[in-house]
């Protein structure tokens, strides 16, 4: 038919979503190549470039699968079923144990969008479940986006926004690797790189980001909040911050009562009690008060004020939030930031200096900070000393919302607040991940095993694999076993799915339709629209995600809530706002630039004559959040140093993890082209750390902890921060007969199972999977494939 077709598509093997071409001959395809013109489409990865390896992998699951053994079994004994016998049994459960015992007996389970193919389905997957009335989707967010995306609103009302590096002064990768992780990110750093930025790194490894950096901070894993409060200390204590943006567009003025440490409000006051240095905020302050920016004559505000305020109750000593704050960084002078961090004081300063110096900078924070007992504050803490440049909404900084009113349609209204309330954890963590019904593993495994707070019955998977992306995996074992009923939809049985009771065979995105309401590589990538078309017929009996749930949802009787099982329905209900159709898309299949641009400075836009302000309780970023302490938590993010101690020296080497670029999560490692590349486990560690060990390079070791053990090959880094080794998660794959990870033993190279969660993040239940603390001996003997 004249040679092969080139199809305009993305790719969505990982969080970059590179625009690309779909090459395709006699139905099959056979690559896939970049597209320039796309704001994403400039280069490809492996893994990427691997996808018709992972389409047409013998390995693939075509057909729906159901047990016929015992869990436990060596062998499943999976027999092929029809789609409309996996449907109706699943369906009747799902109905069954609704009407008996309540939606919230049901639990789910869902992969990264940021990281699988789920990303073209994960708004109708998300409305099937709150449509059913779960209120219970293990998610993984605690240790992946919450913070950047929730944590950060407890500051900005906003999460992290898109960081316009294209365009900015100072670039700051703090905990982000985007070399390895997110190639069109990577990309827009080179334009900022070459136009002039200079670049701070805060990070344990010597990346290629790192080598590169302007200063690098070679942080011990786990300490980044010191680093950041450190940070914050040389620029308050020096007068280098943006003092016109944090005294309007923050709430450093406003006075804390020292009694409550709640906000002064105009209500407490005494009717002869005002004080010429207040004065109040009206609207949605509501009657807060704040140093008088006019009280030294300047326009400038006070910001930095303590005295005793007249109240109701009598004279209260008050400060400002920025003045308790300041009190709160100069804990971490550059010296004891070095003694908790590692980094040297020198170092510390320059990358002050650096920050300083700039017209504009923008950062990103992802996974290195996120997964810790600290996370929440941690990222407050990186919040709060980004919100002091004043770059937050400006050009060349980061950037929130969108370049175009597209709709949310995952069902966040779908759930009722009574069935809300059930999330598993909530009542532990009342301002974490709950919220929106996203809990923990370990919380859905003590339901399972304990029924406390209820009984979690049954389990509904789509894309995970929870033995080897989650800790507790002996419990994982044992509450995957007790299941009363259990369905993976996977393109492939892996390690999780073999406990499964059905098993649903899913299409990849280049076997699917998929819409991306815009690229958020770059301000510009914003403006991207595409529906990428399926590009292939799916593999044998596969079915997308959407139609997946559409197929229950019809048993469940859920169309109306479903857009009536019409995916166009659906997607054009996103796109109502912004003029778009499907049909539109369909016709321009590289896709629309939508009109209007990114919001720079939108705080300051009028609204109803009066400034728009941050959707936060103070209509300011907070830099004292009275949010947290009336929950229960610390206002300020001060930090206990205690907390990044080691519990046990037996175990004196700090364990974190790090990705490579061949793999996503628990991925990949089954693709032959990519495995080549990362044949093995490795761990990272310093040539000073090896040598007291014994250790040479490639070496098998073990890595031990006081939860477990793993097995993995060495990598001596030159560079590493001493003290700190790097593992990587995700291997369920075996390495052949004689490796420590044979098909006997396949997940002895898991990592998560070395990793504890007796400790946690307090608001976000984050857990250290890069802080943990090991020892690393040598193996005895040799493997025979070595």
């Amino acid at each position: 038919m004249g040679g092969p077709q080139k199809i305009p598509a993305f790719c969505t093997q990982c969080r970059s979503r590179c625009g690309c071409i779909a090459v395709v001959e006699d139905g099959r395809l056979q690559g896939i190549e970049p597209l320039p013109d796309h704001p994403t489409g400039q280069a490809l990865c492996p893994k990427g470039r691997a996808a018709p390896e992972l389409v047409y992998h013998p390995e693939r699951v075509t057909t729906p699968l159901r047990r016929t053994r015992p869990k436990g079994a060596a062998d499943p004994g999976w027999t092929p079923i029809s789609w409309d016998e996996a449907l109706t049994e699943i369906a009747t459960r799902l109905s069954l144990i609704r009407e008996v015992h309540g939606a919230e007996q049901v639990a789910f389970s869902v992969t990264t969008p940021s990281g699988s193919h789920i990303s073209d389905s994960i708004s109708w997957v998300e409305r099937f479940i709150r449509a059913y009335g779960s209120p219970n989707t293990i998610y993984g967010t605690e240790i992946c986006n919450w913070h950047k995306d929730y944590a950060s609103r407890f500051t900005y009302g906003h999460d992290i926004g898109t960081p316009d590096f294209a365009n900015t002064d100072c670039v700051v990768l703090w905990g982000n690797n985007p070399a390895a992780t997110w190639l069109a990110r990577q990309v827009e750093i080179q334009k900022g790189l070459k136009n002039g930025a200079r670049m701070i790194v805060i990070d344990p490894r010597p990346t290629v980001l790192a080598k590169r950096a302007s200063q690098w901070l070679r942080v011990r894993p786990g300490t980044d909040q010191a680093v950041a409060l450190g940070l914050a200390n040389l620029l308050i204590s020096s007068g280098r911050f943006d003092r016109a943006f944090a005294g309007t567009w923050t709430n450093a003025s406003l006075l804390v009562r020292s009694d409550t440490g709640h906000f002064l409000r105009q209500s407490d006051l005494r009717a002869d009690g005002r004080s010429d240095v207040l004065f109040c905020h009206a609207g949605e302050g509501g009657g807060l008060l704040a140093c008088d920016a006019t009280s030294e004559g300047s326009a400038t505000p006070v910001l930095r004020w303590s005295g005793t305020v007249e109240t109701l109750s009598g004279p209260v000593l008050c400060h400002t939030a920025l003045e308790l704050f300041a009190r709160e960084v100069a804990e971490f002078p550059p010296e004891r930031v070095a003694e908790v961090s590692g980094i040297d004081p020198g170092d510390l300063a320059k990358a002050a200096d650096i920050i300083a110096g700039a017209k504009s900078v923008a950062y990103y924070a992802w996974n290195g900070v996120g997964q810790s007992v600290t996370a929440t504050q941690t990222d407050r803490a990186i919040s709060i000393l980004y919100a002091l440049t004043g770059s937050y909404g400006r050009k060349g900084g980061n950037v929130p919302g969108g370049a175009a009113p597209f709709v949310d349609i995952s069902g966040q209204d779908l759930l009722s607040s009574e069935q809300r309330d059930k999330a598993l954890g909530l009542a532990e963590r009342p301002l974490g991940p709950g919220l929106q019904g996203w809990v923990t593993a370990r919380d859905v495994y003590k339901a399972v095993l304990t029924k406390a707070p209820y009984p979690v019955r049954m389990l509904m998977s789509f894309g995970t694999n929870l033995l080897v992306s989650q800790p507790d995996t002996e419990t994982a074992r044992q509450a995957l076993s007790a299941l009363e009923f259990h369905v993976h939809a996977d393109f492939f049985v892996n390690a999780t799915a073999r406990y499964a009771d059905i098993i649903l065979p899913v299409a990849t995105s280049w076997e699917r339709e998929g819409l991306r309401t815009g690229f958020d590589g770059s301000l510009e990538g914003l403006r991207h629209v595409q529906l990428r078309p399926p590009v292939v017929a799916p593999v044998g009996e596969a079915r997308s995600d959407t139609d997946i749930v559409m197929g229950l949802a019809a048993g469940l009787g859920l169309g109306e809530r479903m857009f009536d099982l019409d995916a166009d329905r659906g997607h054009n209900a996103v796109l109502a706002k912004t003029g778009l159709t499907v049909e539109m898309l369909r016709g321009s299949p590289a896709g629309i630039v939508v009109e209007g641009a990114a919001q720079l400075d939108a705080q300051a836009a009028p609204h109803d004559g009066r400034p728009r302000g941050y959707p936060t309780p103070t209509g300011k970023i907070e830099i004292y959040s009275e949010r947290l302490l009336l929950a229960g938590y610390r206002p300020l993010p001060g930090l206990d140093v205690k907390d990044l101690l080691p519990v046990d020296a037996n175990y004196p080497l700090r364990l974190g993890s790090a990705k490579s670029v061949a793999y996503c999560h628990s991925q990949h490692r089954n693709i032959d082209s990519l495995r080549r590349l990362v044949p093995d486990p490795v761990v990272e560690i310093s040539p000073d750390d090896a040598a007291a060990r014994s250790i040479v390079q490639r070496d098998w070791v073990r890595i031990r902890t006081r939860s477990g053990d793993v097995v993995a090959r060495a990598a001596i880094v030159p560079g590493l921060a001493p003290g700190a080794v790097f593992g990587q998660h995700g291997w369920w794959v075996d390495g052949g007969d004689g490796t420590p990870y044979d098909r006997s033993h396949p997940l002895a190279a898991n990592l998560n199972a070395a990793i504890g969660t007796d400790r946690a993040d307090p608001i976000s239940g984050s857990i250290p999977l890069r802080c943990s603390w090991c020892e690393i001996e040598k193996m005895a003997g040799e493997p025979r494939s070595a």
